[in-house]
């Protein structure tokens, strides 16, 4: 059985890219998943690999929080954003 653990900042997320996690997950109404590969490059930018449908972003951390660029920051906000552990 899977384990999960809830993002609850922009920060947390960080930590947890740090930690070497890569696997996000937003559920969305009715369960429905939107799977996400996060890493952190140089440049202290998110690197997001969206799998819905293969699209990549390059986001700071203020980028990540506003819905103009993803849905990330909302779902963080609403406790809807969580990391798969192994």
């Amino acid at each position: 059985m899977a384990n999960y653990t809830k993002v609850t900042s922009v920060e947390h997320l960080g930590q947890l890219v740090d930690e070497g996690k890569t696997d996000f997950f937003i559920c969305l109404n009715f369960g429905i998943r939107s799977s996400k590969f996060i890493n952190r490059g140089d440049n202290n930018k998110f690197f997001i690999c969206n799998l819905s449908d293969d699209s990549e972003q390059e986001l700071t951390a203020e980028e990540l929080m506003d819905k103009k660029f993803t849905n990330i920051g909302e779902a963080i906000t609403k406790g809807a954003f969580y990391c798969e552990e192994d």
